[in-house]
């Protein structure tokens, strides 16, 4: 900006119509404008005072493409540009304020952003130096090769900065690094509003939005993925100037000559400037490939490649981080040592269940021989059936076949408990009738007992197919009981 100050002092250039009037005050009186500086197809820069009278530099929002201005205030030229006008003039006011969050010594401060006269203004530090592209083209004593190397190494922290916000320059040239009156660099003129300025509108898609010799080829391709690497590009075409007095070649015809299998028109740095380290002129030789992939990635891998005591200061800083690991480390078995340890817990074990015990086997009437001895014990395996089911089996033909019961026989009496053998019954207790159908005195009551009772038991032990198998030892008993001449009980 101081630069371009010169210029316009030594020229008799004068301001463009569209330009504030000295003396005007903008934000009430906050400021008051003392000279036009320079503009350019985004905006237009002024010499102003502050309400303190401090030197400061004003910055107008100014897309002349598609604004223009009555009196003080600005406005679109018609209706068709009202809505891309108004978009520019909030892309400017974001700029301002990321620029102002950037705190460095070597980075243009912002001062305040305002609205005034239907447009936006930033106020900026005004820096009282020249920029590097004066001092190449007005032939000042050239600078040695330690300076440029202190130089280059104060811009590459400035940047790093830039991109630990996540944001480009994108402008970075010769005229956009000043040095002050101590020497030191500061960048200036962030283009990034520009460049997405130039995407959104086509009356601003002509304006040049790129710097011959500096813009990297992506930054000539709408759309195009632009990084870090990108900025790199530019800040190592803007020394190569510095160093050889001359640009580098466009990069656009760089890329046709590489795409047409050309020899690249761009002369390496490395081993024909005398003075430099070569591991210095590399890294900007490196930084400039065509291809971003190709490039130094960061502003930090750069200060690394060409600062030994940037890379002293990092190996420092990994021994004491692996010193520390390994204090830590010993402290940590020191106290493991130092702990008692502590008896393990018991470990509680569930007992296993016990296992279930198998059911007592039965004794049934079956089971017993002529002899009245066990053959065999035969545990249960069907549940007891029902009285329902008894009357069932009683109700089936084979059984009917086998039995013919007296229909006029009494109701019986209880059923006595079974044992082996079979009590002889007081003739007294036997009813007379019965008494003298068996001529012997056996109770007929009893005998209808024990059939009935065998029944069961074969139900029990086999269904009643084998009903008259387990009923006629009975059947024979009966009989041989009973006297000649007389029926016995059940041949009725």
């Amino acid at each position: 900006m101081t630069a371009t100050q010169a210029t316009f002092e030594s020229d008799a250039t004068a301001p463009p119509s569209d330009a504030l009037a000295p003396g005007t005050v903008l934000l009430n009186g906050q400021y008051r404008i003392d000279r036009y500086l320079a503009s350019g197809g985004f905006g237009i820069t002024y010499l102003a005072r502050d309400s303190l009278d401090r030197i400061v530099v004003i910055k107008e929002c100014f897309p002349e493409a598609i604004c223009t201005r009555t009196n003080k205030t600005v406005m679109a030229r018609s209706r068709a540009h009202l809505s891309e006008y108004q978009s520019l003039v909030e892309m400017f006011v974001r700029e301002a304020r990321s620029i102002a969050k950037l705190d460095h010594p070597n980075i243009v401060r912002v001062h305040q952003v305002f609205e005034d006269n239907e447009t936006a203004y930033m106020a900026l530090d005004h820096i009282e130096g020249r920029d590097l592209l004066d001092w190449i083209e007005t032939g000042h004593a050239p600078m040695g090769p330690e300076k440029i190397k202190s130089l280059l190494l104060t811009v590459l922290d400035a940047i790093a900065t830039v991109h630990r916000q996540d944001m480009l320059h994108r402008d970075i040239s010769p005229d956009n690094i000043l040095i002050d009156k101590s020497g030191a660099p500061v960048l200036i003129d962030f283009g990034a509003a520009r460049e997405e300025a130039s995407k959104k509108s086509r009356a601003l898609s002509a304006v040049l939005v790129v710097k011959d010799g500096y813009s990297p080829q992506e930054f000539y391709i709408a759309g195009s993925q632009q990084t870090a690497c990108s900025d790199l590009y530019a800040l190592g075409a803007t020394f190569y100037h510095l160093i050889t007095g001359n640009a580098p070649p466009n990069s656009q015809s760089r890329l046709a000559a590489i795409a047409s299998h050309q020899p690249d028109p761009y002369q390496p740095l490395a081993g024909r400037v005398p003075g430099f380290e070569n591991e210095f002129l590399d890294a900007i030789d490196f930084a400039m490939n065509v291809f971003p992939s190709d490039r130094i990635q960061s502003a930090a891998d750069w200060i690394v490649r060409i600062d030994a005591d940037k890379r002293r200061e990092l190996a420092l800083a990994a021994a004491n981080d692996d010193q520390q690991i390994e204090q830590t480390v010993m402290e940590l078995v020191t106290y493991a040592k130092s702990v008692p340890e502590e008896p393990p817990e018991p470990v509680i074990v569930d007992e296993p269940a016990p296992a279930p015990t198998e059911p007592k086997p039965v004794l049934v009437l079956d089971d017993l021989d002529d002899e009245g001895d066990v053959d065999e014990v035969v545990p249960p395996t069907d549940p007891e059936p029902e009285p329902d089911a008894i009357e069932a089996e009683f109700d089936k033909p084979e059984v009917a076949d086998v039995f013919a019961l007296d229909a006029d026989a009494d109701e019986t009496e209880a059923v006595p408990e079974l044992t082996p053998e079979l009590p002889a019954a007081a003739p007294q207790e036997i009813e007379p009738e019965i008494a003298a159908k068996s001529g012997n005195g056996f109770p007929r009551q009893i005998a209808i007992t024990v059939i009935i009772w065998s029944i069961i038991v074969a139900i029990f032990d086999g269904w009643p197919a084998q009903i008259g198998y387990a009923a006629e030892p009975l059947f024979q008993h009966v009989l041989d009981l009973a006297p000649q001449g007389v029926d016995p009980p059940f041949s009725q």
